[in-house]
């Protein structure tokens, strides 16, 4: 891992870190190893990656624990969960605005970074009754791994 990616990571850590003091959320060995292993990704992870990276350096981890820590970071808003078709939630540590892109072939999740997608505001009224707090958007479509595979079967 080079010194940016380094910084940025223990940045996310420290953001992280102080996000689960401020819910009032003890800093539990398991808490900590998961959001140190959330920083330091950008894949999108599911609950099962992060409990195969993390079950043999931390004691006492078990699968149930790394799902109860995830639905916790979600609940208070430190991480947010993601919908993918594979019906498998993966998990984003970053919370500033932005998208994602799913690949329909391997189901890799991508960061889209693009503000013209962003609404001005968030709807107050609307037909459903409901009231938003958030949103996200989706979008569908062939990585580029996959777009070179096809590309290579057609030939």
């Amino acid at each position: 891992m080079n010194s940016d990616l380094k910084q940025a990571s223990s940045e996310k850590f420290r953001r992280l870190e102080a996000g689960c003091r401020a819910s009032g959320l003890s800093l539990t060995h398991q808490r900590r190893a998961l959001l140190h292993c959330l920083a330091q990704r950008s894949d999108h992870p599911t609950a099962d990656q992060l409990y195969d990276e993390l079950k043999s350096d931390v004691g006492g981890l078990s699968r149930t624990t790394v799902y109860r820590i995830l639905d916790t970071f979600v609940r208070v808003g430190l991480v947010s969960k993601i919908s993918s078709p594979q019906a498998k939630a993966r998990f984003d540590a970053d919370m500033g605005r932005h998208h994602h892109i799913v690949c329909e072939q391997c189901g890799k999740v991508a960061d889209l970074f693009d503000s013209d997608f962003n609404l001005r505001g968030l709807p107050e009224n609307n037909s459903s009754g409901f009231t938003v707090h958030n949103y996200e958007i989706t979008f569908n479509g062939l990585c580029p791994l996959c777009q070179k595979i096809g590309k290579e079967n057609e030939s």
